[in-house]
Formats: C-alpha cells, structure tokens, sequence
C-alpha cells in the first residue's frame, strides 16, 4: 500500500468514527440500560466524543493499520488512563462509554 491509499484509509476510518453522532448516542444509550447503569449524563457523551476524537488523532499519526488484539488493550488502557483520570473517575460508567 502507498503513502495515498494510506492516507485514503486513515480518512475513511475517521469520517466513519465521526458519522452520525446521533446514533452513536442512542447505542450508549442502550448498552447503559443493558447493563443497567441509568441513562448516560452529558458527561458521559462528553467522554465518548472525547474518546472518539482521540481514537482519531490515533489514527492520522499511526503508520500502522493493522491492529492485534494486544494493540486494541494497549489503547483501551491507554484511554482509561488519560480520559478517565482527566474527569477524575475510573468508573464502571466511565468505561463503558470508552
């Protein structure tokens, strides 16, 4: 793959992160009630975009765009540390939402 297709990719991948908003608030919407946590706050939408917004700056500085399962733990716990201790709460709901 070239230096275009790459770029192309890493595009693509984040316009899918930052379509429709909305539903990616309905779907936290319904994991919380699944998992019986309440109806997210605002604070908890905020993460999620803060989340998502990160998740993309991840992904323009990557040269890699290949993922292993190691990587997705890495960066889960990556984010948990840096999202979640920013908003000072390491909670359940917290990590749902990441």
């Amino acid at each position: 793959m070239d230096e275009s297709e790459i770029a192309l990719v890493k595009k693509n991948i984040n316009d899918a992160l930052e379509a429709d908003y909305h539903d990616r608030m309905q779907e936290l919407d319904s994991r919380f009630t699944e998992l019986k946590l309440g109806t997210p706050v605002q604070e908890d939408y905020a993460l999620m975009r803060d989340a998502i917004s990160k998740l993309q700056e991840q992904i323009r500085d990557s040269n890699d765009l290949e993922y292993t399962e190691d990587d997705y733990e890495e960066v889960t716990k990556e984010f948990y540390e840096e999202l979640l201790d920013e908003v000072g709460s390491r909670d359940r709901r917290g990590k749902v939402v990441i």
